[in-house]
């Protein structure tokens, strides 16, 4: 199994906030579009995902699973599918100080396959993955900013 984590303090948005907004799954394709090299729209919560990583092409399927709030933090979890990204990813919610901030931290635990997965991490995949990663965090931003 691969874990890969990033995270982005969002300030002068409140966690109920940020996980009202990404409990519906149609908010997914608008910070999905313009994280990897490609973006297409399944149905609504699934969307494949091109990932570039040295001279390979493969697909991520995001599947938007269910918003989990029966503990103090706050979870958002996805499905992936796709050759190399069979897992689970989640958004958690963390309130900060003073309480309009939140972190949100997006984590994802996958497995990547044997040998050849761990190949294929070292050639770039896990890169391309990371990258992809911080900028669904940013587009999120971006998306909260302009719906206030």
């Amino acid at each position: 199994m691969a874990v890969l984590t990033t995270d982005l303090l969002l300030e002068g948005v409140r966690r109920d906030a940020v996980f009202e907004w990404l409990s519906a799954p149609a908010n997914h394709g608008r910070i999905l579009k313009g994280t990897f090299d490609g973006f297409s729209e399944q149905s609504e919560g699934t969307y494949v995902l091109t990932v570039k990583a040295g001279p390979r092409t493969r697909s991520l399927v995001w599947c938007f699973d269910r918003p989990d709030d029966s503990h103090g933090g706050r979870r958002i979890y996805m499905r992936t599918e796709g050759k190399r990204f069979q897992g689970v990813m989640s958004f958690s919610l963390r309130t900060m100080k003073p309480s309009t901030n939140t972190l949100v931290t997006l984590h994802y635990d996958f497995s990547p396959g044997g040998l050849l997965g761990s190949v294929a991490m070292a050639a770039g995949l896990e890169d391309s993955l990371v990258k992809g990663m911080k900028q669904v965090l940013a587009n999120l931003q971006r998306e909260l900013k302009a719906s206030e």
